[in-house]
């Protein structure tokens, strides 16, 4: 959320919508939203989870090799990873501690037609107290996305041929902001251990006190 603070209000897509930005009301909107490219939005209230994750930096996804103790180990990562709810809680911790710093969830937002339209943003603005979500353009949906989107149509009438883009892509690469979390990481860990040598020093001092004749 930190490089989002200068984000601004505007049309353009990840800014906080301003008063020339629609609003999403019909399955009729979205069509035309898109032939158009309408900025839009939708309201924060009442979104559905979507059992699907998305890498952040897209650049990302692929192999990795990394020299370790002259041993080469390759890894690959997922631009997509699709996810169950209701998770059990170890693997809730590992997707909303762990997996949040590198991947996004989708949602379904409510329409007032009672359908529903497929909405893509950084999750971490369903902390914010505001009823707004950002600007967005609607874009055709990828293989996954259309997977996941005709999943969730046998619950949900659901077009599962769009999505309500609002996330600002290209905001940091997954380097620096791994590089930031850890920094960060590492604070929250020596500020912790000052606080807990402060308490353990206050009760000792208290003990030796308490039993002095």
């Amino acid at each position: 959320w930190i490089y989002d603070l200068g984000v601004g209000t505007g049309t353009e897509q990840g800014q906080m919508p301003d008063q020339s930005v629609s609003v999403v009301h019909t399955q009729d909107d979205v069509e035309d939203f898109f032939f158009q490219n309408t900025p839009a939005t939708v309201p924060k209230e009442s979104l559905i989870r979507c059992p699907l994750l998305r890498l952040r930096d897209s650049e990302y996804a692929g192999e990795h090799t990394h020299l370790n103790s002259q041993t080469k180990r390759t890894v690959v990562i997922s631009e997509y990873i699709p996810v169950a709810y209701p998770t059990d809680p170890i693997r809730s911790f590992l997707l909303r501690f762990l997996a949040s710093g590198h991947y996004n969830g989708y949602y379904l937002a409510p329409l007032e037609d009672g359908s529903y339209i497929c909405v893509y943003f950084d999750d971490y603005l369903m902390l914010r107290s505001s009823d707004e979500l950002p600007t967005g353009y609607i874009r055709y949906t990828t293989t996954e996305e259309k997977t996941m989107l005709h999943q969730m149509a046998e619950n949900y009438e659901v077009d599962p041929v769009y999505v309500l883009d609002m996330y600002r892509h290209g905001k940091v690469s997954w380097m620096l902001d791994f590089a930031i979390r850890a920094g960060v990481g590492i604070l929250l860990l020596v500020v912790g251990s000052v606080i807990v040598g402060g308490v353990k020093k206050a009760m000792r001092s208290k003990e030796k006190n308490t039993f002095e004749p």
